[in-house]
């Protein structure tokens, strides 16, 4: 790492700490090769961004120091390990500041609730639970309710069913080449893996932080660093481990994240490959998938302001044409949660 270097970063954090957090290009590669693949190196994203490890460390700390990345996650594949997962959407009546915090902290601290989001619109809360069964899910459900009691006016349930768009960052900046569409895989998807309580502490280990070091981690299961990257690797090829992910808090850029429902007439497994077609093209939609209930579709964008979102929605509309029968729309305040591996799972 060269002086220049030290000076050139060393005046932006100033800057950064100053003013509103501004980051430039290289920033936004490391953010998205760290979002997919928060076990990247720094000497690898030092390379693919064309600067030194040692530039590429510091950028990564400045980026944590100032709320960009609040932590990394590693994404659990609920199937493989005999769950499934829903989209619970929470309409609150005739509350207080004490009874929402009171249901947040709630929902936060249960043990099958993997993702909680204060929003604004139609719901108040957003929500994503597990469960291994229709009865299980049953329970689950009278939990939250009862919970709520007065406080909940009426609550949505959705099954999610299959990812089509991955959580991604093209629309900071978009990728040289057009993301490609991963291709379907079904054939296994509900079977469940076989896995052992050295492969449970690896996940919870790896839920808290997937980019720590991995002697670190073989050190809180109880084996060897070789023995625990050859379990990781085996996690991954079983699909258990389906991505390591750094989590960015993107408000801290002042972007605006809306959560969007559609409901689709005619849907098929060939329009629904067409619809992913089409929402792979545009790089501001960071997050999709296939539900079904009341919507047939979920999806986040991120944009710069109002206008933007409303010019995307009205390609959104001019794509599905007729086919759309409703959409509606929240403004997405503040997470709350977002595990992957939950006290439920383990």
């Amino acid at each position: 790492m060269t002086h220049s270097d030290i000076n050139t970063d060393k005046t932006k954090k100033e800057s950064d700490e100053t003013s509103n957090l501004k980051i430039d290009n290289k920033d936004k590669e490391i953010l998205r090769l760290l979002n997919d693949n928060a076990r990247m190196t720094s000497k690898a994203i030092g390379a693919s961004v064309n600067i030194s490890r040692e530039v590429a460390d510091y950028r990564i700390k400045r980026l944590v120091k100032n709320g960009l990345i609040s932590r990394y996650i590693t994404v659990i594949n609920d199937n493989k390990l005999g769950f499934e997962a829903y989209v619970l959407l929470l309409q609150l009546q005739n509350y207080t500041t004490e009874d929402e915090k009171r249901i947040l902290n709630f929902l936060d601290k249960h043990h099958f609730v993997k993702w909680v989001l204060k929003c604004s619109g139609d719901w108040d809360i957003q929500t994503t639970v597990i469960a291994r069964n229709k009865i299980h899910l049953a329970e689950i459900i009278d939990e939250i309710d009862n919970y709520c009691g007065k406080n909940l006016r009426k609550y949505d349930l959705e099954i999610v069913v299959k990812l089509l768009v991955p959580e991604n960052l093209s629309f900071m900046l978009p990728p040289a080449k057009q993301k490609e569409i991963p291709p379907a895989d079904t054939a296994k998807l509900f079977e469940i893996a076989e896995i052992d309580d050295k492969d449970k502490k690896l996940m919870k280990a790896l839920a808290t932080d997937a980019r720590a070091p991995i002697v670190k981690i073989a050190q809180q299961i109880g084996l060897s660093a070789d023995a625990t990257n050859l379990r990781i690797m085996k996690l991954v090829k079983k699909d258990v481990i389906k991505k390591f992910q750094t989590v960015v808090d993107l408000s801290t850029l002042a972007y605006l994240r809306y959560s969007v429902f559609l409901k689709v007439n005619n849907y098929s497994e060939k329009r629904g490959r067409q619809i992913q077609t089409f929402l792979y093209s545009l790089p501001n939609i960071t997050f999709s998938e296939r539900i079904i209930g009341n919507w047939d579709l979920r999806m986040q964008i991120s944009c710069m302001n109002p206008q933007e979102f409303e010019n995307l929605l009205q390609k959104i509309r001019e794509f599905l044409g007729e086919d759309l029968k409703y959409y509606n729309f929240a403004l997405m305040l503040k997470e709350y949660k977002r595990v992957s591996y939950t006290e439920g799972m383990q």
